[in-house]
Parts: structure tokens; sequence; C-alpha cells
């Protein structure tokens, strides 16, 4: 088996952030636990718990997910229970954020630079090591793909995260209240009839990941999986979930296809 730790062998930056986000982790399944709310590891930390019985040894986040209806509620009681040293960040905190369907856990004692980022990027909101709620709500993936050329766009340039000239800002201005409409009468219909399908966060999203998506039975009934030495949730289905995203989730990929995104990890305590 090949030697990983070149990436997150003990006492390295990486490895250290991974150990801070565990704690998070933990976190989050005490809180959901207390609260009977539903939620498991995805992404690349599901991948990980799967093929490494932990973080992918490159990694540098950790992804959940939980259901759209439970979103406010988990928001609430987390901002009541979590330690000092964690706190929200998302569409309660920052306006930026207001539609982007997912909130962080971010542990103020830190600060991280990534890849390519100056220290002016110390500042931004959000910054520290963290881990990423998102949420699935009733749909189809093609609506969202549908909504992500439009609404999402729209949305992307209206609040000036996307700068392509003002034509295209003014243009953004006027389709986003349709598109929002939309997306209303959508989920208005979703909630009004049965449906075992589960999308990510309709608007917004470019990246490729969250346009899987999931059915009920692949999720429920949730299991535990051995990660980094403690348990956390999984969906009942993991190589669906793991397929359906990644593919041939088992193979490793080559050297130049791992990624480490993180530059420095700042310790402010």
């Amino acid at each position: 088996m090949e030697d990983f730790s070149e990436y997150n062998g003990e006492g390295t930056e990486l490895r250290k952030a991974q150990l801070r986000m565990l704690d998070i982790l933990q976190e989050i399944d005490k809180v959901c636990k207390r609260h009977d709310i539903p939620y498991w590891i995805d992404f690349g930390t599901l991948l990980g718990a799967v093929r490494h019985a932990g973080f992918i040894p490159w990694d540098d986040d950790a992804d959940v997910t939980i259901f759209k209806k439970d979103s406010k509620r988990l928001e609430r009681y987390l901002a009541e229970e979590l330690p000092e040293q964690y706190y929200i960040f998302g569409p309660s905190t920052s306006k930026r954020y207001k539609n982007t369907g997912y909130f962080r856990i971010v542990d103020r004692r830190t600060q991280v630079l990534k890849i390519g980022q100056d220290e002016s990027h110390l500042d931004d909101e959000g910054n520290g090591i963290s881990v990423d709620i998102f949420n699935v709500e009733k749909g189809r993936k093609g609506f969202k793909k549908c909504m992500n050329q439009w609404h999402g766009r729209a949305y992307r340039r209206k609040k000036k995260i996307v700068e392509d000239g003002k034509l295209n800002y003014i243009i953004a201005c006027l389709i986003y209240p349709f598109t929002s409409t939309c997306i209303a009468i959508y989920r208005l219909f979703q909630a009004l009839k049965p449906s075992c399908h589960f999308i990510y966060n309709i608007p917004n999203f470019v990246v490729p990941q969250m346009f899987s998506q999931r059915e009920l039975e692949q999720i429920f009934p949730l299991k535990r999986i051995l990660f980094e030495g403690i348990e956390l949730n999984c969906p009942n289905d993991s190589d669906a979930f793991l397929k359906e995203t990644y593919h041939d989730y088992m193979t490793i990929p080559p050297r130049e296809k791992r990624v480490v995104h993180t530059q420095a990890i700042i310790n402010k305590d």
C-alpha cells in the first residue's frame, strides 16, 4: 500500500488542520444526535471514510449534508450549543451567502491561506478551518442544471461575485426576479407531491458534484462509519452516492491529480 504521509503525516500543517476539522465533525454529530436531526458525511469526506477510513490524505476540507427543512433548526442549535471557539458563517451572518444553500462551522482560532492567495485574503469572511454543511431538497437535477444556467448566473452577477461588464449586470438584475419566482413555484410543487428524489440546493453552485441526484433509499436508514477512529453518520448506500459523484471512486488518483489547496494555516491562539 502506498505511503501517503508526505501529504498529512503526523505534525504536518495539513494533518493539524484535519484534526481540527475532526473536532468540528464530532460537535456536529453530538448536536444532531441530541436533537434528532439526520445528517451524513458527504462528497470527499464520505469518499475518505470508505477508501481511507478517514480524510483523503491530501484533502483539506470536510462536508456534511442535511435536509433543507432542518437547516435553520440545526443552525440555531449549533449557535446555542457549540463551544465558543467556533462560529457559524453563512446566510444568517453574511448577505453574500444569503442564497447559497449552505453554511459552515469555522474555528475562530485559525486562518487559512489557500494556494495562490496573498495575505490580504486572511481577512476574508468565514476564513478559518471549517466544515461545510450543505442541504438537499426535493427535486430533479435536470431542473437544477437549468436554474444554474439562468438563476445561478444571474445571482453571481447581481451579487458581483462575478463581474463581466455593466450590461451583464443589468441583464442579471432583470432576470433574477423571474428565476426566483420559478424556483419558488417549483419548490411549492415539489412540497405538494410525494417524491423520493433529492438535489443539492437549487441555485448558485457550479461545482460538478453539486449536480448529483440522491434517492431516499440511498440515504435511509443512516449508518455509522468509522472515520479517523470515531463513528459518524453515512448514507445507507454509500456506494451509490460515490459512484454518482466520482464513478470509479476506489481508484487512487495519480500524483498529479492529488491537489492540496492549503498553503498555510495560521493559529491565532
